[in-house]
């Protein structure tokens, strides 16, 4: 019953969600109203947090021991980066017309090829928007997850539900009180506490907790999906929420609207999933065109789509192709 969702399509359209947000934003371009409505209900970080959460525990569950379940993140998410970021890099040499620290640069190779994405050297600070790939922040936040995801499960799974809330509900104190009290440090730390698991361990923690018990929510999920829909409209056009690294209420019942979606609907799932290639690309193009000048034009929104849908899908195809046959041989090796 639970194997099968239309989980490709809900994460494409969050990463659609991030890449109209950011050119929204960025290019300088008004809202296009009804698509505006739409793409908008799929909050992109939060489906991707939970998302994350949700699919990340059973995989866990599948792998022989911590070595495996590295070398599967680690094939998930490095090879294809390393070409994104050699490709935005690529692009930045050649349109970039300011002085380049060459120490700085080499070290932002490293940071964006790592787990340090949000940093950007001074002297990249005149490229487009001001950070050549500022949408990999999230980057370093899922790797800090699946490292102690793993031992979490180790010692959740099998808890009662009365444990799991009460490690929810603190993962909650922790993120509320990082937001309470970032305006009374400094600037550098506020920056450096948002950039860790902290703020968004609740998103995950309320996600994995579904998928452990699965047999129980899940079916009421895809009954009641469409009561969830009702729920999120209702606190997206009233505003009534609580602030924890994201909103409360609207990420948790967006992410059980969108679960139950998925199991009630699985044929609307999209084959091939680019969303990751979609994420990590979309920036390239927007900060390119912003060095080339060109803003301000509802048309380049959709340049923006295609040509970062066109290159996640090579990627996917590709390098993503490559790294999923190496994750199957290294799952099939033996310990």
């Amino acid at each position: 019953m639970f194997n099968s969702g239309c989980f490709n399509t809900i994460r494409l359209l969050a990463a659609i969600q991030v890449v109209y947000g950011h050119t929204l934003a960025h290019l300088d371009i008004p809202n296009i109203p009804i698509f505006h409505e739409i793409i908008s209900f799929f909050l992109g970080v939060p489906i991707f947090f939970t998302m994350s959460g949700f699919l990340i525990w059973g995989s866990i569950g599948r792998s022989k021991n911590f070595a495996e379940y590295l070398k599967k993140r680690f094939w998930r998410i490095y090879p294809e980066l390393w070409v994104a970021v050699a490709i935005e890099l690529i692009v930045l040499l050649l349109l970039y017309n300011q002085p380049i620290q060459w120490f700085q640069f080499a070290t932002f190779t490293f940071t964006q090829s790592t787990i340090f994405q949000f940093w950007t050297p001074d002297c990249l600070r005149g490229y487009g928007c001001g950070c050549p790939n500022g949408a990999l922040w999230t980057i370093c936040v899922l790797i800090q997850f699946y490292f102690f995801a793993y031992f979490i499960y180790k010692v959740l799974h099998e808890k009662k539900i009365g444990i799991w809330l009460l490690v929810i509900v603190a993962s909650l104190a922790v993120s509320y009180f990082i937001s309470v009290v970032q305006s009374d440090v400094s600037e550098i730390i506020s920056k450096l506490l948002w950039q860790t698991l902290l703020p968004y361990f609740w998103i995950f923690l309320v996600a994995a907790f579904v998928a452990e018990k699965k047999e129980y929510i899940l079916p009421a999920l895809i009954r009641y999906w469409w009561l969830f829909l009702i729920a999120v409209l209702l606190i997206r056009y009233t505003g009534f929420d609580i602030r924890a690294g994201y909103n409360v209420l609207h990420t948790i019942t967006l992410f059980a609207c969108l679960t139950g979606a998925a199991y009630a609907f699985p044929l609307f799932n999209v084959k091939t999933d680019i969303s990751y290639g979609v994420y990590i690309y979309h920036m390239t193009i927007v900060n390119a065109l912003i060095t080339c000048g060109y803003m301000r034009n509802q048309w380049l929104m959709l340049i923006v789509i295609v040509t970062t849908c066109i290159l996640a899908w090579i990627s996917t195809k590709t390098i993503g192709e490559y790294s999923r046959q190496r994750k199957y041989k290294d799952t099939q090796s033996k310990y």
